[in-house]
């Protein structure tokens, strides 16, 4: 991709969001100088209605600290946390304070009772660079690249809980053959991702209760903001490295992480939807504007051209590099956290966001879309 300036007038969507929302830009930023890191996520002061209810009205992400009386069970139940099956997730005089782990594996006795559940895994598939033919060209089947660069299979299946937790339960090694030629070097990621907590068996659901937050009976007030319909809502666990791409999401989102890490940028809905269709723009080779909006393109959370390929790629690049021609707009307009066990985060409609998976163990997240 050939080198464009920094700021809008190199990218053609940007150019149509030059009145950045400056609210959002920190006073040392707002004359131009450059600062390496990126804003932190607001941490609210605590999970009280009102002090949450404050930042859904200004449309604001947060995070909410961890609390001892919001921690769902799954925590402790699902999960051997640092290699300790006796692990105590709780300490202080009052017991109200959290241990966090340095990392979690899955508790073998609570998920082999739900081997049998069908549920929505991704499959990822990486194969080594290689001058010859891989094995999807050869078989006839899509491929990301051509010979002689590394490339991808994406897929979607329903599937019993076992597989996954037999893919968790190995050690982290990258497959082989026994002549360990290019060719036959194979890395396989699989990642529940999406899987609809009502799907589950209702002894998993009672471990991930709804928070009271955004329960109706907590949100009674006729001058409440926050009506306590629960549109859907995720579970998703894997092995770092997982990875969404940027994206936004219909409804506003409350997220809370079970076990492991995962590091989340944001970017406003403006910002986000001009990077987003200016990096689609360069990615696709006959876009299609709509006179209502530059992002004519899928936003769908992992919809499947995001997942692998150029699009993949372009996108992970924009948000993720600290190289990418759109750096500073990172930098300036986003906010970042990492969340771990315990820790939850308010993301409002509208705005776009990438998720990581980092650090050691499994990774486990669950999340409600809400209004």
């Amino acid at each position: 991709m050939p080198c464009r300036a920094l700021g809008t007038r190199g990218f053609p969507a940007l150019r149509r969001h030059q009145s950045f929302p400056t609210s959002l830009i920190p006073p040392h930023r707002r004359s131009g100088t450059s600062t390496k890191g990126i804003r932190e996520v607001p941490l609210l002061s605590s999970w009280s209605s009102a002090v949450f209810e404050h930042a859904y009205r200004q449309r604001l992400p947060a995070r909410l600290p961890r609390s001892r009386a919001h921690l769902p069970a799954a925590c402790a139940k699902w999960f051997v946390h640092d290699d300790d099956l006796g692990f105590d997730l709780f300490s202080g005089d009052d017991g109200r304070m959290i241990n966090v782990p340095r990392s979690s594996e899955l508790r073998a006795s609570f998920w082999s009772e739900h081997e049998s559940t069908f549920v929505p895994l991704e499959i990822t598939t990486t194969r080594g660079a290689s001058t010859s033919p891989s094995f999807y060209h050869l078989a006839g089947e899509r491929a990301s690249s051509a010979p002689g660069q590394s490339e991808e299979r994406f897929e979607r299946i329903e599937a019993p809980l076992k597989i996954l937790i037999a893919y968790l339960s190995k050690p982290t090694t990258t497959g082989t053959t026994a002549d360990s030629s290019p060719l036959a070097k194979e890395d396989v990621s699989i990642y529940l991702a999406q899987c609809d907590l009502l799907s589950l068996p209702a002894s998993m659901q009672s471990d991930v209760p709804i928070p009271a937050l955004l329960h109706p009976s907590s949100t009674s007030s006729s001058r409440s903001a926050i009506k306590g319909d629960i549109y859907t809502s995720s579970l998703w666990l894997g092995r770092p490295p997982t990875y969404t791409p940027l994206h936004r999401d219909p409804n506003p989102n409350l997220f809370i992480q079970l076990a492991g890490q995962k590091t989340i940028r944001l970017l406003p809905p403006d910002i986000g939807d001009a990077l987003f269709h200016d990096v689609v723009t360069t990615t696709t080779s006959s876009p299609t504007m709509s006179p209502s909006g530059p992002t004519p393109f899928s936003t769908t959370i992992r919809g499947e051209e995001m997942m692998y390929g150029p699009q993949k790629a372009a996108l992970h690049d924009a948000v993720w590099n600290p190289s990418s021609i759109y750096s500073d707009l990172v930098r300036t307009h986003g906010l970042q956290t990492t969340l771990g066990l315990g820790d939850a985060l308010f993301t409002p409609q509208g705005w776009w966001h990438s998720v990581k998976g980092v650090g050691e163990g499994v990774t486990a997240s669950v999340n409600w879309w809400f209004r």
